[in-house]
């Protein structure tokens, strides 16, 4: 059930979040009624989300961040604090001197995904119709414009990056591929992300640190 839930979520056309649906709601019979409705498609389902979620589809991030200060999280206020500032410091400086080693114009991790995309629909025919416009013969075919950054799968305009339908009418269009993906992918980006820096504090000049005075006394009670 996870999986066909999975399969409705990243479902990036009406017609095939419909069909998920249906296949979920036969697996879960009951259940999934009822699961489901009170759940907004909107905030789970791609083919509903407005905006640009650029691939991301779980809080991830937040669960990471919950591990990074496992340790820390126990400490009193101040010190927490601190704790995440000197993580972040070290993993600013980290990302900051790994980017600066990449040589291409897009994030590594992007590039290997544009490789992919791209030997999977060599094979392939294209058709052009217009300046821009092209027919992919895939299975099935699709509607490419590389002008609008559109393809009829819709999964460009989901992620921001192009599909394999649409590396293969970038290609016959003579444009350059880099040009038409997403600047949030490019290693400009990246680098200008972790370009700032977080300072050093110091503790030479701070008055002695005494544990009485952060403890925080219960409530009185009656």
């Amino acid at each position: 059930m996870l999986t066909k839930f999975q399969a409705c979520a990243y479902a990036p056309t009406v017609a095939s979040f419909t069909q998920c649906v249906e296949e979920f709601t036969r697996c879960g019979r009951k259940v999934v009624p009822a699961f489901v409705k009170d759940l907004p498609l909107q905030f789970w389902a791609n083919v509903y989300f407005r905006g640009s979620r650029y691939g991301e589809m779980s809080s991830n991030a937040v669960e990471s961040f919950n591990s990074w200060i496992r340790e820390a999280r126990h400490l009193p206020i101040t010190q927490l604090v601190d704790s995440i500032r000197v993580n972040i410091m070290r993993q600013m400086t980290k990302r900051r001197i790994k980017a600066q080693a990449w040589p291409g114009v897009i994030c590594p991790k992007m590039e290997a995904r544009l490789v992919k995309a791209y030997n999977k629909g060599r094979s392939w025919l294209v058709s052009q119709s217009t300046d821009n416009v092209y027919e992919v013969h895939s299975f099935p075919s699709v509607m490419v414009d590389v002008g609008k950054r559109t393809c009829s799968c819709f999964k460009w305009q989901i992620n921001g990056f192009p599909c394999s339908h649409a590396v293969v009418a970038i290609r016959n269009s003579g444009l350059d591929l880099y040009d038409l993906v997403a600047e949030f992918y490019h290693v400009t980006a990246y680098r200008n992300s972790y370009e700032q820096n977080i300072q050093p504090i110091p503790t030479i000049e701070k008055p002695p640190f005494n544990p009485s005075d952060f403890v925080i006394q219960p409530p009185s009670v009656k």
